[in-house]
């Protein structure tokens, strides 16, 4: 049985950010609260193909993710199935997850991502591409295309179902949108109501009580967080409490996040990428803070780590983590 039929009740997934969702991320995540699922951030399916996956730093795992789901993009349907063939081999994922929502402009020019929502036929080859490869199951993330016609998009979401996709992820808003406008969780509900399969929603799930409305309105059976996670890495913890008690647990200090974040990166992460892949993930989490722009270019400026810290922790010992929601202000 699929791993998502299996999965009692209600089901949290932390969303995939390219750059973001990386292992030590997902640990510090974890250290607060995991939630049901993770999903690797995005792995290009020729990439995985052509080069040494073993040495690649976006498919550094460890056992105890389980379940950790790989999300893969591209636009081949052979070189998906050769993908999945590969990481068969060398990795232990849980699942496959397709990428047919990720509407980043260079992700479009490839005719990836939300591009391949214009072809629902191909969609439906790599779909079962990637099942002939493997036996685990199979999920995809979509969006609601480049118009908001349920119609189309319900179409395009029984297309993959009926292809083999166990689980989609829906994430209500256009290509051309961005995060521009509320999401349309009245699609999640469409979904919901009319296709097989267990339906996630995705999009402005900034508070748990956010994630506690679109299950009641929307009907779906998992809810994905995605930035307000960034800002909150203990948010699963406080949406899991309030889903069973009413209750959301008080906040951690504000320098704690980022000093423990640091330590996982240098455990987990290869040399040449940490402070990027740190400092690409602090412009968010600052966004706690009134003055957290400000924050992110002095901590930027310094450039030896421990100085860097040591800066961080003075800055946000005069701080103080604010009540949800968790909303950023800035987008990059």
């Amino acid at each position: 049985m699929s791993i998502y039929k299996k999965t009692v009740g209600k089901f949290l997934a932390l969303a995939p950010m390219a750059g973001l969702t990386h292992l030590a991320f997902r640990e510090l995540v974890s250290f607060y609260g995991r939630p049901d699922f993770f999903f690797t951030e995005m792995l290009n399916v020729r990439a995985i193909v052509y080069q040494n996956p073993e040495k690649d730093s976006y498919l550094i795992t460890t056992e105890k993710e389980s379940p950790l789901i790989a999300q893969l993009t591209g636009k081949d349907p052979d070189l998906f199935y050769l993908a999945v063939k590969r990481l068969e081999e060398i990795k232990n994922f849980d699942g496959y997850d397709l990428n047919f929502g990720c509407a980043r402009g260079a992700i479009q020019r490839y005719g990836w991502g939300v591009s391949l929502m214009r072809e629902p036929s191909l969609c439906a080859e790599i779909v079962k591409a990637v099942k002939e490869a493997t036996l685990k199951p199979v999920s995809a993330k979509i969006r609601s295309g480049f118009e908001h016609n349920p119609e189309k998009l319900l179409h395009f979401a029984q297309t993959i179902v009926e292809a083999g996709v166990e689980l989609i992820t829906l994430h209500p808003r256009t290509a051309q949108e961005g995060f521009k406008r509320p999401a349309r969780w009245e699609e999640i509900k469409i979904l919901a109501q009319n296709i097989p399969v267990p339906v996630c929603g995705n999009g402005d799930i900034f508070s748990p009580e956010a994630a506690r409305k679109m299950l009641e309105v929307t009907g779906c059976q998992g809810v994905m967080i995605g930035r307000a996670a960034l800002l909150r890495p203990w948010i699963f913890r406080d949406v899991k409490s309030f889903l069973e008690d009413n209750q959301i647990p008080p906040s951690p200090s504000p320098w704690e996040a980022p000093l423990k974040h640091w330590d996982l990166i240098k455990n987990f992460l290869p040399e040449n990428i940490q402070i990027k892949r740190f400092e690409l993930w602090l412009f968010w989490y600052l966004q706690n803070f009134a003055f957290g722009l400000h924050y992110f270019r002095e901590i930027k400026k310094e450039k030896d780590p421990n100085k860097k810290l040591a800066l961080i922790k003075k800055i946000l010992e005069k701080e103080k983590i604010k009540s949800y929601p968790a909303r950023p202000y800035l987008l990059r």
